[in-house]
């Protein structure tokens, strides 16, 4: 069973951080800094103001769509500006997912196959970069753009901006705890009402057609609620003798399932709430989550029918 009353302080926690993060960055100007040192990131086809996104990303990805909202709303961006310097923002941050939480777990349970699928994963993020390079440099080859305050830069690292930083993060952390308490209880509402698990066994049948049999469809609605539960259930395929093709669809449909169910209201919602306007927050979670769970979805099918 899920623990929500833990799951919603390690969220609320991790975004309060992450305002706090943000806010002493823009305050000592490390913000300002960081876009100078990675201008040249803008020949992937990210806008030259945002080229320190994806380095703020790894370290936290609120802090990133901090920086970003505020040049939106300043309108020194447009919201497909945005749009590229997040989905290129996705292959540095999975390379560390992968390496960091990821293989270290799976690949003394499962071996080999752990690989397969990471590589799975990285296919996709390496299209989107591409296309976002492609996208990019057509958009921004005409673009005229220098940094006149950005050239004597320094750092202002001292108590007093700190302090300011602090209590400026700290003010928007609980604004946008304000925002996020209702909407993350509606969602546990639904949740213990049984709508999740009704709409799992809505699905289930239809995994089934697809080529899915019983241990398959229990790893995916296993893997909607707790992924790290599910997985001990690749070992007992390995050992049925499952074909490779049928177990890397099977994670694949898995991941979507969590995605669709719970990855886009619990871990990207609230990065984007009470940042962006509705309009923006959506074209984001059609990016970050429709586009991965219809990925998933179809590799997973198709690796199965092979």
């Amino acid at each position: 069973m899920m623990n929500f009353t833990k799951l919603y302080l390690i969220i609320v926690s991790a975004i309060a951080f992450g305002y706090i993060l943000a806010s002493i960055l823009v305050e000592t100007k490390f913000v300002n800094w960081l876009g100078l040192k990675t201008l040249k990131l803008s020949k992937f086809g990210i806008h030259p103001l945002l080229t320190n996104v994806p380095v703020i990303y790894l370290v936290s990805p609120r802090a990133a769509h901090i920086t970003a909202s505020n040049l939106l709303k300043e309108g020194k961006i447009e919201p497909i500006d945005l749009y590229l310097a997040i989905l290129a923002s996705n292959f540095p941050m999975r390379l560390m997912f992968l390496y960091r939480y990821y293989l270290p777990v799976l690949v003394p349970l499962i071996g080999v196959i752990a690989v397969y699928y990471a590589l799975l994963r990285l296919a996709f993020d390496i299209v989107v970069l591409v296309i976002v390079s492609v996208v990019g440099r057509i958009r921004y080859r005409s673009l005229k753009f220098n940094y006149p305050e950005y050239n004597s830069l320094n750092l202002e690292f001292s108590l007093m901006t700190l302090k300011e930083g602090f209590s400026k993060g700290f003010k928007e952390a609980f604004s946008f705890i304000l925002k996020f308490t209702p909407l993350f209880l509606a969602i546990v509402f639904l949740i213990k009402a049984g709508f999740m698990e009704k709409l799992t066994q809505v699905l289930k049948p239809y995994l089934g057609m697809f080529g899915f049999d019983s241990l398959e469809i229990t790893y995916i609605t296993t893997a909607a609620i707790s992924p790290p539960v599910a997985y001990g259930l690749i070992k007992i395929m390995i050992e049925k003798n499952h074909p490779v093709t049928h177990i890397l669809g099977t994670m694949a449909v898995g991941n979507g399932m969590f995605s669709l169910l719970r990855s886009w209201w619990a871990y990207l919602l609230p990065y984007y709430l009470g940042l962006y306007s509705l309009s923006v927050t959506a074209v984001l979670l059609l990016l970050q989550a429709g586009l991965p769970i219809i990925y998933n979805f179809t590799v997973g099918i198709l690796l199965v029918k092979l």
